[in-house]
């Protein structure tokens, strides 16, 4: 079965493709894009391409010490440089073909973050698919089950060599056995017989038995050289993008210098409320934000925070004037590396009915930046 999964957070649009070809065997292929929206079955056709490339090269397949055939994904997904030359592949093939690229739709905000809905792909799908992303963050398309077909093929060329390698090593070896008797048996006529046409005969088989060994092996060797050279050109691709690797690391710290926390996800919630529920007017009392921080880097932050009411003025306290152009201020703790929930102060009052309805505005700021913002309702 093959499926599409869209998910939508916000501007960034997440494209799976999931192919499966056993119970226990899925393959797949994930890519991000920002305010775009791609064409579904020119994706689903470039993403089949990919799994039939990497099969065919023998990144999903290989052989092991033994001769068995056996997985490769394991290995591949282990690989940083193969890994990173996939994604500047799907990613220069993407920005090559903008005419297939639509206008994101606007997004729905009063829709819950786990909204799903799922339906097969038809000739019709794109309509659907457009107004599905703008009223569902979640959609999977079945699409038309078609297996990439050079999983079957790599798996049958594999075979096919495996068997036909065995096939030759067993007649070499049957030929140099039949081979050893037979100039046993011609010693032994030449020293009986002393019969000269046969002894000829039999060298002349021999010889002509040799030569053709001595071919093969000559072949055989010019394989061996030939693996070896491509081994060679393979270790100079893998250093360089070991550098290349490098180089990317250093850009990312140098990013750290300047914009050291990325927040992929912010929720809120009324009180001792659910966070994602809906917040009605009466209950209200302090608004909690809640944080999906990544961080690059250690120790204690301060995160500014302001709330804005829905004609747009920015909410503040009397109490503290150093705030001045926020609501207020509190410190998180993050861990270099590592994605941290961070469950903010509340804002508001301890009277239930604290806030108005309407739509408010939420941002939160880290060295005079704007690291995420959230429309939110009160109803």
């Amino acid at each position: 079965m093959n499926q599409i999964a869209i998910h939508r957070d916000g501007n960034l649009m997440y494209y799976a493709y999931a192919y499966r070809k056993t119970k226990s065997e899925i393959y797949g292929v994930c890519i991000v894009c920002g305010e775009i929206c791609l064409n579904l079955q020119w994706l689903y056709e470039y993403f089949q391409k990919v799994l039939e490339a990497s099969a065919y090269k023998g990144v999903l397949f290989c052989f092991d010490e033994h001769g068995k055939i056996r997985k490769n994904v394991e290995k591949f997904s282990s690989e940083a440089a193969e890994v990173d030359s996939l994604f500047c592949e799907i990613k220069g093939y993407v920005n090559k073909w903008q005419s297939y690229w639509e206008v994101l739709p606007s997004e729905d905000f009063s829709i819950p973050i786990e909204s799903k809905i799922s339906f097969a792909f038809d000739e019709e799908a794109k309509d659907k698919i457009t107004d599905a992303i703008r009223h569902y963050h979640n959609v999977i398309v079945t699409m038309k089950n078609t297996a990439p077909s050079s999983f079957a093929k790599t798996i049958e060329r594999l075979n096919s060599e495996k068997v036909q390698l065995q096939k030759e090593r067993e007649t070499l070896k049957n030929s140099i056995e039949s081979l050893s008797k037979q100039k046993k048996q011609y010693r032994w006529v030449i020293v009986l017989s002393m019969l000269v046409v046969a002894g000829l005969i039999a060298i002349l088989l021999f010889n002509r038995n040799v030569n053709e060994l001595r071919n093969e092996l000559m072949k055989r060797e010019y394989s061996v050289d030939s693996l070896r050279s491509v081994v060679t050109n393979r270790d100079s691709v893998i250093y360089t993008q070991k550098k290349d690797l490098k180089h990317t690391q250093s850009i990312l710290d140098t990013f750290a210098l300047y914009m050291p926390i990325l927040v992929s996800d912010m929720e809120v919630k009324n009180g001792n409320e659910n966070y994602g529920g809906r917040i009605y007017s009466d209950r209200t009392t302090y608004i909690h934000p809640k944080l999906t921080v990544y961080s690059l880097i250690d120790g204690i932050v301060n995160l500014y925070v302001k709330f804005y009411t829905p004609n747009g003025l920015l909410t503040s306290s009397k109490a503290d004037m150093s705030l001045t152009g926020y609501s207020y201020k509190d410190n998180v703790v993050l861990n270099k590396n590592q994605s941290t929930t961070v469950y903010l102060l509340g804002w508001g009052g301890d009277d239930r009915g604290h806030w108005n309805k309407g739509a408010y505005r939420i941002e939160v700021w880290y060295n005079n930046a704007c690291i995420k913002a959230k429309t939110f309702y009160i109803y």
